[in-house]
């Protein structure tokens, strides 16, 4: 398993991490930050027109931050895969994991527009 580092600039200023494709995402219209599902966890993003963000995606032992997590939740992953997609892009990165049920925790330099997430599985 590698670590896979990647910039992205999501217009609805989220994405998503999802065991699968077509799952309803987990939102609060009144509210900002991650919000979670069994299936899916919704991620806040750098506002496009202010850059990039700045995602790295690997196994906890490789990627894990000192502090505690923002998010730290069991995702089901059916077929064995995490994909990184948004409301328009169908597949920003995928990864492979050893379970059906998968631990996923995330990291965020800021909690409502972050320029640099981290996603640990496993």
């Amino acid at each position: 398993m590698s670590v896979q580092r990647l910039s992205i600039a999501p217009e609805y200023v989220s994405f998503y991490a999802a065991g699968r494709r077509n799952v309803d995402i987990p939102v609060h219209m009144d509210r900002q930050g991650i919000y979670v599902s069994d299936d899916c966890v919704n991620i806040p993003a750098e506002y496009w027109y202010d850059g990039d963000t700045h995602v790295t995606l690997g196994p906890y032992s490789e990627v894990a931050e000192a502090r505690e997590p923002d998010s730290d939740t069991i995702l089901n992953t059916p077929n064995q895969e995490l994909i990184l997609f948004d409301a328009n892009e169908p597949q920003y990165a995928i990864a492979r994991v050893p379970h059906a049920k998968t631990r996923i925790r995330v990291w965020l330099d800021h909690p409502f527009a972050p320029t640099n997430v981290t996603i640990a599985y496993g």
